[in-house]
């Protein structure tokens, strides 16, 4: 373990007719549930799509209260006195010791079982050096050090592709404050789009947000190597919660699949429900100013793994930073 990154890319060994890489998307999509209710910080005009120009954008960091139906130990939820520690309930429904090898570890280590239903949040101690692993007890998290993050998001022009006119990504710089000390990150792009006029959804949806965009997909913040491997989204914070990231986006095709697309995921509605075609929502942009509404999510994952271009297992979505353009 150790820190040691993981793919989620193989797809050797059964999962109850899901693979590996199908189990960590599934976990991927169920953990952006919630997300629609949150309220854009910043709003700015689209970007010109040109070599580097276009109207910056930028959006507060604000915490999530109860993305992953986060709860205290009597299983109710937030917002908790800020001593109240933190528990991650949702249902194991997948065998995650499939998923996972060197079980045994995480469970001596981290102290709970891979398949059962609530999971402490737990934070490195004080001191913890990534490179000598899981010595030392872990910390439980509160809601005073879960609900104080904040900073900020933004989003610049986009990287010429060697003037052949096209783009290969946005500048995206994420500074984070007053996050979980020594904490492993990491951020992901949330699409939402804008609803046809004949469109069956509506506000009463709950992936629909108060600017009427429906939730369509999920990206790995940064270039992804391969559809399967490693990206560049994640980042770790020092000892007062301070870190950040900055990087190119790179569009292409959606990490999380929309639930309109084989195998399909559990996404709001079909692609005649909004206004982009179904290859467009299929995708995020080189240029994310051409989206109609984005939102920048941190995952804090406590049992200290990153899972390339999906968010895992044992993480919480502790933040978020939207904009619509």
């Amino acid at each position: 373990m150790n820190g040691e990154k993981r793919t989620g890319a193989e797809t050797d060994g059964p999962m109850t007719a899901m693979s590996r890489r199908g189990a960590l998307g599934f976990l991927g999509v169920a953990g952006f549930a919630g997300l629609s209710s949150t309220t854009a910080s910043a709003k700015q005009r689209k970007g010109n799509g040109n070599g580097g120009g276009g109207n910056g954008a930028s959006a507060e960091i604000n915490v999530l209260p109860n993305p992953n139906f986060i709860t205290n130990a009597a299983g109710e939820v937030p917002p908790f006195d800020p001593d109240v520690e933190l528990f991650d309930p949702a249902p194991v429904s997948i065998p995650l010791d499939e998923v996972i090898e060197e079980s045994e570890e995480y469970d001596s280590t981290l102290g709970r079982s891979l398949n059962d239903g609530k999971h402490q949040v737990v934070r490195p101690p004080a001191g913890y050096d990534r490179e000598e692993g899981y010595d030392g007890s872990w910390a439980p998290v509160t809601w005073g050090e879960y609900g104080a993050v904040g900073g900020t998001a933004t989003v610049g022009g986009v990287k010429p592709d060697n003037g052949n006119g096209g783009a290969t990504g946005t500048r995206v710089n994420i500074n984070v404050e007053n996050a979980l000390p020594n904490g492993q990150y990491t951020i992901w792009v949330v699409k939402f789009a804008a609803l046809a006029d004949d469109s069956d959804l509506g506000p009463s949806d709950p992936f629909v947000t108060p600017a009427g965009n429906g939730l369509v997909g999920f990206h790995n913040l940064g270039q992804k190597f391969g559809d399967d491997g490693d990206s560049e989204n994640d980042f770790t914070v020092d000892e007062n919660g301070d870190g950040g990231i900055r990087v190119f986006n790179e569009g292409g095709d959606l990490t999380g699949i929309p639930g309109f697309n084989e195998p399909g995921y559990p996404f709001v509605g079909e692609a005649d429900d909004y206004g982009q075609s179904a290859d467009r929502l299929s995708e995020i942009a080189n240029d994310l100013r051409e989206e109609d509404e984005i939102h920048f999510v941190g995952a804090f994952h406590y049992d200290d793994q990153v899972w390339g271009v999906y968010p895992g297992p044992w993480h919480v979505n502790q933040f978020s930073a939207v904009l619509q353009f």
